[in-house]
């Protein structure tokens, strides 16, 4: 798989930081997009192989078995590894959006489909 524009990790902080309520932090040296101080992504310590995402176990296990080259399941099953340079920014920005979805508040929720014109 060759992918055009590789993933970097200012491009991973530009994203999630896009997002209602979210912040940067750190833990154990690592860099962590957080909302109300719950992790949504993580920046791998290089900052140039990849990044974690806290998904949801179906949607980490879909996509660590359909494709193990880009994609690897990790703490218990509800983080993906994403491996930069074998993902596109519009898939990964996608992947970060749900993350982000799956931990942010109902307020920040509406916020950002009300930005974006959703309903």
């Amino acid at each position: 798989m060759y992918i055009c524009a590789v993933i970097t990790e200012a491009m991973v902080r530009r994203l999630a930081l896009a997002f209602p309520e979210a912040v940067e932090s750190s833990h154990f040296d690592v860099a962590d997009f957080r909302v109300r101080k719950k992790i949504f992504a993580t920046i791998h310590p290089t900052g140039k192989s990849g990044a974690l995402l806290r998904l949801g176990a179906d949607q980490t296990s879909t996509l660590a078995d359909s494709d193990p080259d880009t994609f690897k399941s990790a703490g218990g099953g509800v983080a993906l590894i994403v491996q930069f340079a074998r993902v596109g920014k519009a898939h990964y920005a996608h992947l970060i959006e749900q993350a982000w979805r799956a931990i942010a508040p109902k307020k920040a929720l509406a916020a950002r489909d009300a930005r974006r014109g959703k309903t």
